[in-house]
């Protein structure tokens, strides 16, 4: 295909940015009409005329990689083949033994096929007694493999365990969304030294708090401008000397791509009692239906099939207002969104744990909080009219810092958690146009002392930039659902994560420091479908389509000092209307030792992505 027929032509932009009439100018207060080019939420493919059949043994998997030990591990099959078809929000249930032991490393494996037609890019978790353990998504077409590190959850992962696992799939072969979901879990047990300081007590949040109110015994709950925040009331077990809050999220409805709303912010607070006790920073996730479906075929965007940068707010300093407590998560700008845009569906999934450290020979006599400063501010949505169209700004930060001091019977430890972030967002919205930035920074020290010695710090940085024009005419009648419209789009985006963790527990050290970007860019047209008011479409007829998207990414991964650096490099193409497809012009991953002499495992994901290098199943032409 010659990319000249899709680049976009900036004369053509200008005639229809005149055509159409310049954006009116307002301000949030007026609750304004926003004109910006239509973004069809979450698309699929209505059929893949040729089967997927390069190697390697995975069409999508992710690029960062966790060695594990030269150890044999200890194999767990969790779950076999298990079929998803209508399923929604119901889980599988598998009650599953875990033989108890020391393990230096837990790792779980999720890998997930698609099959029997078309399907979108669906939410996919594991819980562990209704605590979740893994927060993912699957590939809208063929096969792929995730992985997540849950050494953390060492001490709940032993003896009897009852798995939930969820893809939340949903079938409608009127519109030939047929697709089922096959999944298989394994978790692999490395023997050796356990780490210090792991958690002994899990609290699961919301359970049971679903909008269809049935008792599915996991944590979740859909938070949306009718309902932007939810609490619940935890009882903390005396002899707790340490406490944290582990919160997972996801956009959905207008809010998959919130970045590109306005608002475009979208900071979860967390509440202890009334007081802001840390700020959640989501991430820009994009699924491998959103935005330019090509862009994800078949390499898939950052933080997608498995989540991981995870977020952990030190809660220990309210160890000292007593054992029993409100925990409150709330969804910010939920109702301004719904002011500009008079929409209900933005929604957010909301899962989460409460990790304890308990003593129970050990109680705490008293504890007093000795500082508690919580700043929140945000500037609010600001419109500004250009010659063009109209132009959208937003700050906000927050600075948090809480000490106390907690007396047990057989000690004292004094605890300070210090948090601060910045972020922002900028727009310029026309008819045809939009160009979109957001930039989340924030950082985390949490530092404790006394019967114990323990430190958390996190520095993570979250930016994305998009530019895309799209023009759109409808072919029947737009007010009723489906409707089909025709649509040209062409754009750019530009990902990045840059995440730094670091845990001590005593003689214990772990660090984590990835960096990974992303850039695509290309376009399509055809034919589209809308499903639902907001904004969900399937792809009737495919009449262009290029789509270029790279990806690169290094990471340390140290346990006292010692362990692996990852290098990672790939390039997905799109250049056909017949195979959808796509294929890797090349991957490339490669694993160094750090402070030790043994070089790492290549385990056997490694070495299938390796494969391709040499592997071509079509012969470029750019």
């Amino acid at each position: 295909m010659n990319k000249k027929k899709i680049i976009p032509i900036l004369s053509s932009l200008l005639f229809f940015v005149l055509i159409f009439s310049i954006v009116v100018p307002s301000t949030a207060e007026t609750a304004p009409e926003i004109y910006k080019p239509v973004f069809p939420l979450n698309i699929t493919i209505s059929k893949s005329a040729i089967p997927f059949t390069q190697d390697p043994a995975f069409y999508s998997f992710e690029a960062y990689h966790i060695i594990p030990p030269n150890v044999t591990p200890i194999v767990v099959t969790i779950a076999k083949n298990l079929i998803f078809n209508d399923t929604g929000l119901k889980p599988y249930y598998e009650r599953v033994y875990i033989p108890p032991g020391n393990y230096s490393l837990e790792i779980l494996n999720v890998t997930i096929r698609e099959f029997n037609g078309a399907q979108y890019d669906r939410c996919a978790y594991v819980y562990a007694d209704g605590i979740p353990i893994f927060w993912g998504s699957t590939q809208e077409i063929n096969n792929s493999t995730a992985e997540a590190d849950v050494t953390l959850f060492e001490n709940l992962l032993q003896g009897n365990v009852t798995f939930e696992l969820v893809i939340q799939n949903y079938y409608d072969a009127k519109i030939g969304i047929t697709g089922l979901y096959e999944m298989n879990v394994t978790l692999y047990l490395y023997p050796g030294q356990k780490p210090q300081g792991l958690p002994n007590g899990f609290i699961p949040i919301f359970v049971n708090a679903t909008c269809e109110h049935i008792c599915y015994n996991y944590s979740y709950v859909i938070l949306y401008p009718g309902m932007p925040a939810k609490t619940q009331e935890i009882q903390i077990p005396n002899g707790t000397y340490r406490m944290m809050a582990l919160i997972y999220e996801k956009g959905g409805g207008n809010d998959e791509f919130w970045y590109a709303c306005e608002p475009a912010t979208r900071p979860i607070l967390v509440y202890y009692d009334n007081l802001l006790a840390g700020v959640v920073n989501p991430y820009e996730t994009i699924y491998t239906g959103g935005i330019d479906l090509f862009y994800w075929k078949p390499l898939t965007s950052i933080n997608t099939l498995s989540f991981h940068s995870p977020y952990i707010i030190d809660l220990t300093p309210f160890l000292a207002l007593g054992n029993k407590a409100n925990i409150t998560v709330c969804v910010y700008n939920l109702i301004t969104a719904y002011e500009i845009t008079q929409s209900m569906a933005h929604d957010w999934d909301i899962a989460g744990v409460i990790l304890l450290w308990v003593n129970e020979s050990n109680p705490m006599i008293c504890g007093k909080l000795n500082v508690a400063k919580h700043e929140f501010i945000d500037s609010g949505p600001m419109f500004f009219p250009v010659f063009f169209g109209e132009c959208y700004l937003e700050d906000g930060h927050y600075y948090l810092d809480y000490s106390a001091e907690l007396k047990f019977e057989h000690g004292t430890e004094n605890s300070q958690v210090i948090q601060k972030g910045f972020y922002c967002a900028r727009q310029k919205l026309s008819f045809v146009y939009e160009y979109a930035f957001l930039d989340e920074k924030f950082m985390e020290k949490a530092v404790e002392s006394g019967m114990y010695n323990a430190t958390l710090c996190y520095d993570v940085n979250y930016p994305i930039t998009l530019n895309f024009d799209a023009v759109e005419v409808p072919i029947t009648n737009p007010h009723v659902i489906p409707f089909n419209l025709t649509y040209e789009q062409n754009g750019t985006i530009s990902l990045g994560l840059d995440y730094y963790m670091k845990w001590t527990f005593g003689d214990y050290c772990h660090e984590v420091n990835t960096i990974e970007s992303l850039y695509s860019i290309g376009g399509f047209g055809g034919i589209i479908e809308i499903i639902n008011s907001y904004g969900g479409a399937v792809l009737v007829k495919l009449t262009s389509n290029y789509a270029m998207t790279v990806k690169n990414l290094t990471s340390n991964w140290l346990v006292n000092g010692e362990g692996f650096k990852e290098t990672f490099s790939a390039e997905g193409l799109q250049n056909s209307t017949v195979n959808l497809n796509g294929y890797y012009v090349y991957v490339k991953e490669s694993f160094s030792s750090i402070g030790s002499s043994d070089p790492p495992l290549q385990y056997n994901i490694a070495n299938e992505i390796i494969q391709i290098i040499n592997y071509r199943l079509l012969e470029l032409e750019i």
